[in-house]
């Protein structure tokens, strides 16, 4: 039977996917005063765990996340003004939150590799918005034991999990693949990889088992 992989930093509890990490996430050091800022946004539950790794304590500010997961580490760091994002895709959540943030100072605590351009997005509409890079998306070193058997099903979570896959294992043609979403789809670009509807780990899953 054919096995389903997922190449992500999020693992699921689903005991028929097998988690295969590629990518692991520094974070890195800075320092800052959430109380200068009107609001703060976050593309990944990492901005959270990066704030914890730094000791910055938690101020009441509204949060704007980008999904439910997203607006969860949020809400378990201690934000309780939380605006969760319709759209799970970067350029579409900016452009949703362009009206909200006129007029506010904005923090973003972003990845070092961001593969939308969100900030770009929200800079250009006139957002007074500072970017920290506040962690990285490293490569995790795999044994080749590890390598997906030929005709696997694939999920990827992201672009770096992409690249990370490829230092690792390098590609099997017979191997067919699944894309949280329009970006990471991209970068699937030698393969033809179905999109998925939802850009929810669970929804993937889902999506793969239709294909055993």
């Amino acid at each position: 039977m054919r096995k389903i992989y997922l190449v992500s930093n999020t693992k699921t509890a689903d005991e028929s996917v097998i988690n295969l990490s590629v990518s692991k996430i520094e974070f890195l050091k800075f320092e800052i005063n959430l109380s200068e800022y009107d609001a703060l946004v976050a593309t990944s539950k990492n901005a959270f765990k990066a704030l914890k790794f730094n000791g910055i304590s938690c101020v009441n500010l509204p949060v704007f996340a980008i999904a439910n997961s997203c607006a969860a580490a949020a809400r378990e760091f201690g934000f309780s003004e939380i605006y969760t994002g319709q759209n799970a895709h970067g350029d579409d959540f900016a452009r949703e939150i362009l009206p909200l943030l006129k007029g506010k100072k904005v923090l973003y605590l972003k990845g070092k590799d961001s593969a939308s351009n969100f900030l770009e997005i929200l800079q250009d509409g006139g957002v007074n918005i500072k970017a920290i890079i506040a962690y990285e998306n490293v490569l995790n070193p795999c044994k080749m034991e590890l390598k997906p058997p030929k005709d696997s099903i694939l999920i990827f979570a992201s672009p770096i999990n992409v690249r990370n896959f490829l230092s690792n294992f390098g590609w099997d043609e017979s191997y067919q693949t699944i894309s949280i979403g329009k970006i990471t789809a991209k970068e699937l670009k030698f393969s033809t990889p179905l999109v998925s509807q939802s850009q929810d780990i669970n929804a993937c899953i889902a999506l793969a088992k239709t294909l055993l």
